[in-house]
């Protein structure tokens, strides 16, 4: 330990004097052998260096070796831009003394000194590892580890300056070859594997193609097979998976080659590799190479694939080669992925349950990267692996093969080649015997399986034959709580993507939903989820009595639960034995509870009845049309929903996720072109937005709302629009007033100037006409007060308000003349706010948004110099160190 502390002491001396000791390395080594200390100049004329090395004490050589180490390690921490920096290993005053005074060099000098010490090190280097190779002596393998230690800081030392100097990296390389020949010594084992993996990991191009076929002649060796077989059958001690990892690091730094070459040491090595896949033990957990192995494979496909693109292939060898080989890897994990017995899974810890999930997707990711080469027979492959174990002594292999072909999903989305293979699949007993009571299937075994009717649900799009047994046997098992949410999740994608289909069969999923409900409770989320499916069946309905029917029994569930909510609100007590849904610990929250399950279910409702995205579009039709008329029935409807929501705030008048999903209601039917029950007369949801005060919770969500409402109001005559732009304005800047500080309420703040802008990009004079004054200095000012203040989402919102301000025109000369004087009367004020915030009040993160509004300003408006200056000389600007000479030159560049 002293050694090492002296090395370090005469590093630093290096590091700062290195012109005073310039052969570092020659001159250390000498005064060690000589056990004085030698001259500087009496080592320049030594010329056998390494022959005088040759004599030295192996506790000499290690002392030295290890200064060489520290040396190189130190000075790979400092800058290498020559000339651009000073050595600075502790930067204090005296350091920038000494610079000034020429006494430290800087990085160029040191590189330079550095490399003059290149053929010593690499003396001492050679000369230490071959020092008594025939002794095993504990010094004499701790002398030739520490050198391969060190071997190891002069190769990244190199890699750094790799540009600089080859003949750097070439004196290097002569080191390899033993450092490949140590790998047989156990105990030079595991740093000489470190080194060699590093390399091919991270520097492989240091490496010659000699090297390489050391490296693979070695691993060919009875040494290299007996630790190979230790790894596969289960070894997995340190030095055991740094073998795999070698394996592995070669396999990476040469895959393309191993792909081009189809001859026998190729192949055996590519065996060889895909063995480290089939190891011992349950990956992650027992396994610890499955994970880099599988990694490699990944690799080895994804660059097979770049190969095969981009050469025009004619009868090549090696892609058959190359194929098979990963055919042949995704033949080994796909057992891999199983789940081990339940008893085994209980042992394990969250990192290993967590690192053995991420193994299966890595699988998975494999899979798909494999199809982009193998095409449709993947599919085929996991299909009849899927089919082979459906018998109960094969279920974790079921799972295996469900899990594979699952992921292949996304590879054959919306392509009708692979339904052949998917129909006898989903034709075969698997639905059957996940319903059957006498071979109970484990919960996650049933949990895959069913989900590969979500993962294709486009196959049931095209092939309806299939739809019914899909959907009989997902409404079988949503009595199974492990199972209900992905089965409902599966049903609401099923009756979105086949709706058009299965609009015949809607009174039947009425009355099975009917039988659900009554049956068994099933949990909050699997409901949203069958009801929004079902009206999306309800949308595909064409004649509209038949819809409203059908909604009306529809809505006749969400009534009931708004019904149970609301009178459980007006107890003065919770009964306990009532049953509640799965997802609610508190008995005392079932009202609550019960009310955001039936407005979530109007949302999911309200989206289902949206018409689907994929419709035609007319192009020949008005722009600007709105709904056709409601019809009564549809009315009534919309009374109802109305009613409910009205319920269920005043139950709940505290309550900001009941506000919030109260609008989300709204929400749904404000991009529908086609009447319905969401799509509400635009007076009646303007009347049931202004009717909020600012004492109702998420009051910033309803402007937010109003906002979205905006959009809407396109289609509908313009003074009918104007009139409830009006109202709105009004209803919004009054809750800006009644608000005591924009601090407060942060969303209201950000929400209402987003509103307003909104409101004046669609409407230019909507805040300068004469009704609407009084309401426009407030949110003049407002707006320039927000600016000032420190709150990042209004400042932003008013930046964007000031910059769409700055440039409003108008086709009515007589509104224009309005907007020009707005502009020439607030101008001055918003260059003061601008200036002040630029000037030091604004964090540097807000000066991208607020440079928006000075652009436009600057842009547009003759006078904006003069604004500006005067705001840059006035004494609210906020700093008192810019001084005039600053302000003009930072003026002169805002005004070009």
């Amino acid at each position: 330990m002293v050694i090492r502390k002296l090395c370090s002491a005469l590093v630093t001396f290096f590091l700062y004097f290195p012109k005073q000791w310039e052969l570092c390395i020659r001159h250390l080594c000498c005064s060690l052998c000589e056990g004085v200390p030698a001259s500087q100049e009496s080592v320049l004329s030594l010329v056998n260096f390494s022959g005088f090395l040759g004599d030295a004490d192996l506790r000499k050589l290690h002392a030295a070796v290890w200064f060489c180490g520290t040396l190189v390690d130190e000075a790979a921490k400092v800058e290498m831009n020559l000339a651009t920096q000073c050595v600075k290993p502790n930067p204090n005053r005296a350091a920038t003394i000494l610079k000034y005074f020429g006494l430290i060099a800087d990085s160029s000098d040191l590189y330079e000194i550095l490399m003059l010490n290149v053929s010593d090190a690499m003396a001492l280097m050679t000369s230490a590892f071959g020092c008594n190779e025939s002794s095993s002596t504990s010094r004499n393998v701790d002398l030739r580890r520490d050198v391969i230690i060190c071997l190891q800081s002069w190769v990244w030392f190199s890699q750094r300056v790799s540009s600089h100097s080859d003949e750097l990296t070439a004196s290097l390389r002569s080191l390899v070859h033993p450092t490949i020949a140590a790998l047989a010594d156990e105990g030079l084992y595991e740093v000489a594997a470190e080194l060699l993996t590093d390399i091919l990991s991270n520097y492989s191009g240091f490496l010659t193609e000699e090297h390489y076929e050391s490296l693979f002649a070695l691993l060919e060796s009875q040494w290299s097979l007996e630790r190979y077989s230790r790894l596969v059958e289960g070894d997995f001690d340190f030095d055991s998976v740094q073998f795999g990892q070698l394996m592995i690091s070669l396999g990476d730094s040469r895959v393309q080659s191993l792909i081009y070459s189809v001859n026998d040491r190729s192949g055996r090595f590519l065996v060889r590799l895909r063995g480290l896949l089939s190891a011992q033990g349950y990956p992650v957990s027992d396994d610890k190479i499955f994970v880099p192995a599988l990694e490699f494979w990944s690799t080895f496909v994804e660059t097979l694939t770049d190969c095969i693109y981009s050469e025009d292939l004619g009868p090549n060898g090696w892609v058959a080669s190359a194929t098979s080989h990963v055919l042949e890897a995704a033949s080994i994990v796909w057992r891999r992925v199983a789940y081990p017995p339940s008893h085994v899974l209980l042992g394990w810890d969250s990192a290993d349950r967590v690192g053995f999930g991420d193994a299966r997707k890595d699988v998975a990711d494999f899979l798909q990267s494999t199809f982009a080469v193998t095409g449709p027979p993947l599919i085929s492959t996991f299909a009849n692996l899927t089919l082979q174990s459906l018998s109960p002594s094969s279920w974790p292999d079921l799972e295996a093969a469900a899990f594979c072909l699952g992921s292949l999903a996304d590879c054959v989305s919306g392509d009708a080649k692979c339904d052949d293979t998917l129909r006898d699949v989903f034709s075969s007993p698997l639905f059957e015997i996940l319903q059957s009571p006498r071979q109970p299937m484990p919960g996650r075994i049933r949990q895959t399986c069913i989900a590969l009717i979500e993962r294709f649900s486009d196959f049931f799009e095209r092939e309806t034959s299939s739809l019914p047994s899909a959907l009989n046997l997902l409404f079988s098992v949503l009595n199974d709580t492990l199972l209900s949410g992905a089965a409902a999740r599966s049903i609401q994608r099923l009756c979105f993507s086949s709706r058009v289909t299965l609009a015949s069969e809607v009174k039947a999923f009425l009355e099975q939903y009917q039988s659900i409900v009554v049956q068994s409770q099933l949990d909050c989320l699997a409901c949203e989820r069958i009801m929004g499916g079902i009206a999306a069946i309800i949308q595909a309905v064409p004649r509209e009595d038949e819809k409203v029917a059908h909604l009306e029994i529809l809505f006749a569930f969400v009534k009931h639960d708004v019904a149970k909510s609301v009178h459980l609100q007006s107890l003065p007590s919770i009964p306990n034995d009532l049953h509640h849904c799965s997802m609610l610990s508190d008995v005392s929250e079932l009202p609550l509870h019960m009310g955001l399950k039936a407005l979530r279910c109007l949302i999911s409702i309200g989206k289902g009845l949206q018409a689907p995205g994929d419709l035609p579009l007319d192009l020949d039709g008005e722009k600007n049309t709105a709904p056709a008329g409601t019809s009564m029935p549809v009315a009534q409807l919309q009374s109802e929903i109305l009613c409910m929501l009205t319920q269920l705030q005043v139950s709940f008048p505290e309550n900001g996720e009941v506000a919030e999903n109260i609008c989300n209601v709204f929400r749904t039917g404000f991009s529908e072109a086609e009447a319905g029950p969401f799509v509400f007369p635009p007076h009646l949801v303007c009347d049931y937005l202004i009717r909020q005060s600012s004492h109702v919770p998420r009051i910033g969500y309803f402007v937010s709302t109003a906002c979205s409402f905006l959009s809407s109001l396109e289609k509908l005559e313009r003074n009918d629009a104007k009139a409830i732009r009006s109202r709105l304005l009004e209803w919004v800047i009054d809750l800006l007033r009644q608000l005591p500080d924009p601090e407060n309420d942060t969303e209201l703040a950000q929400n209402g100037i987003e509103f307003t802008n909104r409101l004046v990009s669609r409407e230019p004079t909507a805040l300068l006409e004469s009704k609407s004054l009084a309401l426009a200095e407030f949110f003049f000012t407002y707006t320039l007060r927000v600016l000032n203040g420190h709150e990042p989402l209004p400042k932003a919102a008013a930046a964007d308000f000031w910059a769409r301000f700055m440039t409003l025109r108008n086709t009515d000369s007589g509104a224009q003349e309005t907007i020009d004087h707005a502009v020439s009367h607030l101008g001055p004020f918003l260059a003061q706010s601008i200036i002040r915030n630029v000037g030091g009040n604004a964090s540097r993160s807000e000066l991208d948004r607020l440079s928006e509004p000075l652009k436009k300003m600057v842009g547009h408006h003759l006078n904006a110099r003069a604004w500006l200056e005067q705001a840059l000389f006035d004494p609210s600007f906020p700093s008192q160190q810019v001084s005039r000479e600053a302000k003009l030159i930072f003026l002169k560049k805002v005004i070009k």
